[in-house]
């Protein structure tokens, strides 16, 4: 059989193809892999490392055992996927062919939805919830010496109010476990107060401005006075939070806002010195930072103290997530004093080490339903 020479087209097709693959070669090479990917708010996979190689690892199978069950080459293609050069416009494309091409519900996870934006709505779990109501159960017990005034609510998934059915957060679940494990304390239903509007449309959380009507309710609902008059949102930059980077696709950015409390003194435990330090109730500069939405409280933190000489002579220990770096300066001119713990970030045994709890006082724990669905991040 005659051996057919390749045609000028075959061989110019064969050059771009070795050119284009050659190019990205030599980029992922020269381009120094990213130290953080900011649009989706994380740290790149490291490249993976084998067993370290010697006489023992090989005889033992040690040094193999990676290669041959498939984990090395499962982490080597997860880090060469975070380095590839242009990752964030290939995301983009993808994105595009998934939502808008071929016109399915949601990529990995991650829904769009007219009413409450963009979000990734996982379903109740009822072994997690109930396991991290528990511990909730068990820190409220912690505090049966003091006499207190213990509430709590839930914070339901912004899914709850989109313009479809979402295979995310049920109220329903969520409150029926709730009452369950904590039905000796008081509910505070805030479902019924909040809607789409409440919330980002690029993030998960809520926007400050948009939850007075929900800080005036716990605060009836703990028998406090109610916030005076209506606080004025005043516009501190635009936001794209998390869901926007995880998007892959343009979208509007949100406008983060905050309301301007004069009079608060706000302390921060550091986890250097370990004593209480003054500093700002919003921090102008996170705003530029990974997280915008850390603008708020310094984002997380184990403990944060607000006093405030002008309210009345009543304190409230607020165990809160995320949620609360906004919700809990609305708080504060009902309290003279708040004291905001966060279990992600400070064992309960520890408390009483930083804090002269006041018997008689109020405590409210409030969860979104990420953090029940976790129940590992407490530490209770």
């Amino acid at each position: 059989m005659e051996n057919r020479k390749p045609t000028l087209r075959e061989i110019i097709s064969s050059l771009v193809f070795i050119v284009f693959i050659g190019t990205f070669f030599i980029l992922n090479f020269v381009i120094p892999e990213p130290a953080v990917l900011i649009s989706e708010r994380r740290v790149p996979a490291k490249f993976p490392k084998l067993p370290k190689l010697t006489v023992e690892s090989i005889q033992d199978g040690s040094f193999f055992k990676p290669i041959l069950d498939g984990s090395f080459m499962s982490k080597f293609d997860d880090y060469a996927a975070d380095r590839f050069v242009f990752r964030d416009t290939f995301r983009g494309m993808h994105a595009f062919m998934v939502f808008d091409l071929y016109r399915q519900t949601d990529k990995s996870g991650l829904y769009r939805d007219r009413e409450v934006g963009v979000g990734e709505f996982k379903k109740t779990n009822e072994t997690s919830f109930r396991q991290t109501t528990e511990k909730i159960l068990k820190a409220a017990e912690s505090l049966a010496g003091y006499d207190m005034n213990i509430y709590y609510s839930i914070i339901p998934d912004k899914s709850t109010f989109a313009g479809r059915y979402m295979p995310g957060f049920d109220l329903g679940i969520a409150e029926a476990i709730l009452f369950n494990v904590l039905g000796e304390y008081e509910y505070i239903r805030i479902a019924d107060i909040l809607d789409a509007d409440a919330f980002y449309k690029t993030d998960l959380h809520w926007n400050q401005s948009k939850i007075m009507d929900v800080a005036n309710h716990l605060l009836e609902g703990m028998g406090a006075n109610t916030i005076p008059g209506v606080y004025q949102g005043v516009v501190a930059g635009e936001f794209r939070g998390l869901y926007a980077g995880q998007l892959a696709l343009p979208v509007d950015a949100d406008l983060i806002t905050y309301v301007d409390i004069p009079g608060l003194r706000v302390r921060y435990l550091s986890e250097v010195t370990l004593e209480f330090e003054d500093g700002p109730l919003y921090d102008m500069e996170r705003l530029s930072g990974v997280d915008p939405y850390d603008f708020y409280l310094r984002g997380p933190q184990p403990l944060i103290v607000l006093e405030n000489d002008n309210a009345p002579d009543r304190e409230l220990y607020y165990f809160r997530d995320s949620f609360g770096s906004s919700l809990s300066p609305l708080l504060a001119n009902s309290y003279s004093r708040i004291t905001i713990i966060d279990l992600r970030y400070i064992h309960i045994s520890l408390l009483e080490m930083f804090i002269d709890f006041v018997p008689g006082s109020d405590v409210l724990f409030m969860y979104g339903s990420q953090i029940l669905n976790n129940p590992s991040v407490l530490q209770a």
